[in-house]
């Protein structure tokens, strides 16, 4: 091998090696949702205020819970899956709450379907999961560019199965005076204690 055949190797070896770094958050995260989770870890992301229509036909915004860390999760009501799941984590973590004395976090889940997902389907969702409106709120975006400026910013996935349906995250995010601080795997076991500690 000659010495500029080596020296290309060893310079192709080093690109690979520096993208690597780059795209896996220092070699700490190998799929879209730990590295998303670790960007957001190292700095807070910036979201707007976005305007939603919730299981009441309400229309509400992020900072009407300006207060409070809002604990957000994606939905769609026909999804036969990972939605019926993050149901019943979100009634669980709903027990943590009345039974904690923190009032510092709400409950979000937030519909990718807004064109099936009416106020009515939302509400059905959300009473078959015990879901009590001063600590859950079940929502829709109020129109196709709120559910962009979503996707945007939170780097969600969300991507249609050709089924009516769609492949998304299951992850959580963590929401407070418009930036998303922290994004948490739904079945942590340590939800529960971050809940009870504000968040």
């Amino acid at each position: 091998m000659s010495a500029r055949t080596a020296i290309g190797i060893a310079l192709a070896g080093c690109l690979v090696t520096a993208l690597l770094w780059q795209r896996t958050a220092g070699f700490s995260a190998f799929t879209y949702e730990t590295w998303r989770q670790v960007e957001v870890a190292r700095e807070a992301v910036p979201v707007s205020d976005w305007r939603l229509q919730d299981a009441q036909g309400d229309f509400v915004r992020l900072s009407d819970w300006s207060d409070q860390t809002l604990l957000v999760g994606f939905i769609f009501t026909r999804c036969p899956t990972v939605c019926v799941a993050l149901g019943s984590r979100y009634q669980q973590l709903q027990r943590t709450l009345q039974v904690g004395t923190s009032t510092d976090v709400h409950l979000l889940s937030v519909s990718i379907d807004p064109d099936w997902d009416t106020p009515p389907r939302l509400d059905a969702y959300q009473r078959r999961y015990d879901g009590l409106q001063a600590s859950w709120t079940v929502a829709r975006p109020a129109d196709a560019q709120v559910l962009d400026d979503i996707i945007r910013e939170t780097g969600l996935r969300v991507i249609p199965d050709g089924l009516g349906g769609f492949a998304h995250s299951e992850s959580l995010h963590w929401i407070r005076d418009g930036r998303l601080l922290r994004i948490s795997d739904w079945r942590d076991p340590e939800l529960e204690t971050m809940i009870t500690n504000g968040g």
